[in-house]
């Protein structure tokens, strides 16, 4: 899994960033607002821990932006706010938990791991994009009545640019969700089940599955 930490207090960040990694989670930092909200609007993550109170923009205006922009990654907020009042605004924005500081490592994994398996157990049976539907347990599309079948990578693949609309999935991070690792020698692969999507899901406008130069590919937001 792999999760964002955006911490301005470097020490701090560093420690949790150590902490998370022996547990074989792949983590990002960042150690200002801006940053963060910027790595998690073009990257997927599983799971955010944002500071309260950062340089540039503070983890209240991340995460209004990322709701906004539908993005619902789970989201918990640290602090060493402590009032009810703190904890009632952050939560009524969006995010997920509130953790105050200090806290410990027991506890941190204890709130992530709650996040985490609350998420799992809220995931939707389908999945909708304009007039695309992706079905989760058939594993078929339909787009104006039209049915769709997928092969298990052509899926994989649907239902992770359709799970995060807007996000820009790179080619390595396409491989590390979509692919195993035996799988990463192969040249075009990505290229080539983009091209064989577009061609089941993309036979009539507005297209939605688009590359976006240099960095990816997503599903059009604004579809």
């Amino acid at each position: 899994m792999r999760l964002l930490i955006i911490e301005d207090n470097l020490k701090i960040a560093q420690k949790v960033a150590n902490f998370l990694k022996t547990l074989n989670y792949n983590v990002d930092m960042a150690n200002d607002g801006e940053s963060g909200l910027n790595l998690a609007l073009g990257s997927h993550y599983d799971l955010i821990i944002s500071d309260y109170i950062l340089p540039k923009i503070n983890g209240q205006e991340i995460v209004t932006c990322l709701r906004k922009n539908k993005i619902n990654t789970p989201i918990l907020m640290l602090s060493v706010l402590n009032t009810s009042q703190d904890k009632t605004t952050l939560l009524e924005t969006g995010a997920d938990d509130y953790l105050v500081k200090p806290f410990s490592f027991s506890e941190l994994m204890a709130r992530i791991k709650a996040l985490l398996r609350r998420c799992s157990e809220i995931k939707p049976q389908q999945l909708s994009i304009a007039d695309l539907t992706l079905d989760l347990s058939s594993q078929e599309a339909t787009r104006c009545r039209r049915q769709i079948y997928l092969t298990t990578k052509e899926f994989g693949l649907l239902k992770m640019l359709m799970e995060h609309p807007g996000t820009t999935y790179s080619k390595d991070l396409i491989t590390e969700k979509v692919w195993d690792d035996a799988s990463c020698h192969l040249s075009n692969i990505i290229e080539t089940h983009i091209r064989h999507l577009r061609r089941k899901v993309d036979f009539k406008k507005p297209f939605l599955i688009q590359t976006v130069t240099g960095r990816g590919y997503r599903i059009n937001l604004n579809s």
